[in-house]
């Protein structure tokens, strides 16, 4: 049974998933040692359990502190190869609006957003599926561009999908809206619309969990 503890930050969240092992989905911003050593100790496992950081995609908020939390944990990071150069770069690629909320939300943050705290050369890089079994987490790690083309899913055999920021809370309304950012709208749609195969519970960067309904309905105002 798959035990799920976001850990919600300010401005992008981290998901900490348990099962067999244990796994981190990005590192949430902002962060310091001390956030991460205090939410590990609150949910009773040593740093040095964590045995894998994914990072679903190379915006700065999902992977800002990976550099402290690997030195924290010992784990490797894991990516899609098309984050690499952000990674490296330790900055933000261009993003891309595609409605007004998109455009709101850039102002809003316009200078906001989280700096990486340094360049980061992750351990794994991933073009295909990533099969989670290693690591004592009964799922896989999917491709799932479209929000950025880097973007990856974690799916879980028990129900739950981390999905980054492919659907996220509206800072104006707080429902669940699909991407406002993306580089490719309809395969996010796409790839939002396969995930509702998988899932029934889906955690996101940026709110959230939603249930499926709410996915659906997401989806749906989008039509």
């Amino acid at each position: 049974m798959s035990r799920i503890t976001p850990l919600s930050l300010g401005f992008a969240n981290a998901i900490l998933v348990q099962e067999t092992g244990a796994i981190m989905i990005d590192t949430g911003a902002p962060a310091t040692p001390e956030t991460y050593r205090q939410f590990f100790a609150r949910c009773a496992i040593d740093p040095q359990e964590i045995r894998l950081i994914v990072i679903t995609h190379g915006h700065t908020d999902h992977f800002a502190h990976a550099h402290e939390l690997r030195e924290l944990t010992g784990a490797p990071v894991l990516c899609h190869s098309k984050a690499l150069t952000a990674l490296r770069a330790a900055k933000n690629p261009p993003v891309h609006p595609r409605n007004e909320l998109g455009e709101s939300v850039l102002r809003m943050i316009a200078g906001k957003e989280p700096p990486a705290s340094q360049p980061l050369e992750p351990d794994i890089l991933i073009d295909d599926e990533y099969d989670l079994a290693y690591y004592g987490i009964a799922g896989k790690v999917i491709p799932t561009p479209g929000h950025t083309d880097c973007s990856v899913s974690v799916v879980l055999d028990s129900g739950a999908v981390m999905v980054g920021d492919m659907i996220v809370s509206s800072p104006f309304t707080g429902q669940a809206t699909i991407a406002y950012l993306a580089e490719q709208p309809e395969l996010l749609f796409d790839n939002v619309r396969r995930l509702l195969s998988f899932g029934d519970l889906f955690y996101s960067g940026h709110g959230g969990p939603f249930s499926r309904e709410q996915v659906r309905l997401a989806l749906q105002a989008e039509v």
